[in-house]
């Protein structure tokens, strides 16, 4: 047994949490809890996370056992306000208990727990009580001990490029660890201390922290977020699935990055909405912080490499698809963009897309060849927020979701050929038919079928 607390670093709170469950049987790291507003947490304090009707699977030739558990240990991280005389408390980070601490065993010996808060509210426990409680369950799990030391220490901190590619790598990390549905230490995205001895390999991963202009340290990132609004489910290792409040299918996204179709199209991402039956194509590339030509500007964003923008244009079809239903028309005549980065996006996460400028290739075809993006110091190219023509990502998203940008027609039909055959010819082949018009003006085209989603 670990030695004991040498003190309760804050308040503990006893909390009936709704949200408990997705502890347990999601590994969340964040709950967002409601409280009536005079029996709320307070932010800082420790809540004890109780988990109503925990099913304790003793054999599996009996039945499924019962009952209130203490399922983790999570900090107030925020409280806002919802409605009269309520509010909502964030609760991150978790600590997941490694095995689920029955209530009923904290009756008497070693723990008088006293009676559970009602629906709503928390209990603030007695200094003894809550000193007592955090040893017990330090004995029972010892890393609660070293998970307190490291939430109520003093942080470590790090410059801003390396910052941001610890965001980057835990959202890489947590993406794969989901996938393989494999439970990752309830500490292991909490910042270290400034002073630590015999990191886990996964903290000297994250702490150290290279810079590798790669935009594909990106694409989880995207992956897994598109407007705030659709729910998103991981369905593999590359695609996620988003719905809206109906439950219907309305986006897919998948990663195609370092598959053929990257190869062959130039692309990283790309957009299945299935109402309208489009794809549209993503391309990432990563602005990095360089002087600002401009005496008074200091530093700009800016990306430099203009032979990589050249190589994917010329990957990417330049054809224009003519419509000939009002379904299949389309606001741009391309379905390929390119979306531009900050090098920091990644600490400034908000559970939507990254922050960036989303450029139709079509665009940039003309800016590359004429004085656009020679901007830089001596008149050397650069691609700048200032000298681009760009969309943001709200605007972008909304294009999406309502069917103006992407393919139509016998574009999409030959494209889900491609994903189901993944023909690095048949890409080819896609790819030089989409250069030339695939529908003559003046000739009709069959209605498409509906899906039932219309």
């Amino acid at each position: 047994m670990p030695d004991k607390l040498d003190a309760v670093p804050a308040a503990l709170h006893l909390v009936c949490a709704k949200g408990a469950n997705r502890i347990s049987y999601l590994g969340a790291s964040r709950i967002s809890e409601a409280f009536a507003k005079d029996a709320a947490p307070t932010v800082g304090a420790i809540c004890v996370v109780v988990q109503a009707d925990y099913e304790y699977d003793y054999d599996d030739d009996i039945d499924v056992a019962t009952g209130d558990a203490i399922v983790a240990l999570a900090i107030v991280n925020g409280i806002g306000g919802v409605a009269s005389g309520t509010v909502r408390a964030t609760l991150t980070p978790v600590h997941r208990l490694p095995e689920a601490v029955p209530v009923s065993s904290l009756q008497g010996e070693p723990v008088e727990l006293g009676d559970l808060p009602a629906d709503y509210h928390s209990r603030k426990l007695d200094p003894e009580i809550a000193e007592t409680l955090l040893n017990h369950l330090a004995g029972m799990d010892p890393s609660v001990s070293k998970w307190l030391a490291q939430v109520f220490g003093e942080l470590r901190t790090f410059p801003t490029s390396v910052e941001q590619s610890r965001v980057e790598a835990k959202d890489a990390v947590k993406l794969a660890a989901q996938l393989a549905e494999i439970e990752l230490p309830a500490d292991a995205f909490v910042s270290p201390p400034a002073e630590t001895e015999n990191e886990t390999l996964l903290q000297t991963l994250l702490n150290a922290g290279y810079e590798v202009d790669l935009e594909e340290e990106l694409l989880p990132l995207d992956l897994q977020r598109f407007d705030g609004k659709l729910t998103g489910k991981q369905r593999a290792a590359s695609v996620t699935e988003f719905t809206d409040k109906w439950d219907r299918t309305k986006l897919i996204v998948m990663s195609v990055n370092k598959k053929p179709i990257e190869l062959e199209l130039g692309v990283d991402l790309l957009y299945w909405d299935q109402i309208h039956d489009s794809f549209t194509f993503i391309q990432y590339k990563r602005l990095e912080k360089v002087p600002s030509p401009k005496p008074s500007s200091g530093s700009e964003w800016a990306y430099l490499r203009k032979g990589e923008i050249e190589k994917q244009l010329e990957l990417m079809p330049s054809g224009k698809d003519s419509s000939a239903t009002a379904a299949d028309w389309r606001a741009f005549g391309t379905p390929f963009w390119f979306k531009f980065v900050r090098g920091d996006a990644g600490s400034k996460l908000d559970g939507k897309t990254l922050k960036g400028m989303h450029i139709p290739a079509d665009w940039l075809r003309p800016a590359m060849k004429d004085e656009t993006f020679m901007s830089g110091p001596r008149g050397g190219f650069r691609v700048t927020y200032d000298n681009a023509k760009y969309l943001g990502r709200t605007a972008f998203t909304q294009l999406i979701s309502r069917g103006f940008v992407g393919t139509a027609g016998a574009r999409s039909k030959a494209f889900k050929k491609v994903l189901r055959s993944k023909d690095r010819e048949l890409i080819i082949a896609v790819r030089t038919e989409w250069q030339k018009d695939t529908t003559p003006a003046g000739t009709a085209r069959a209605p498409r079928a509906s899906n039932g989603l219309d």
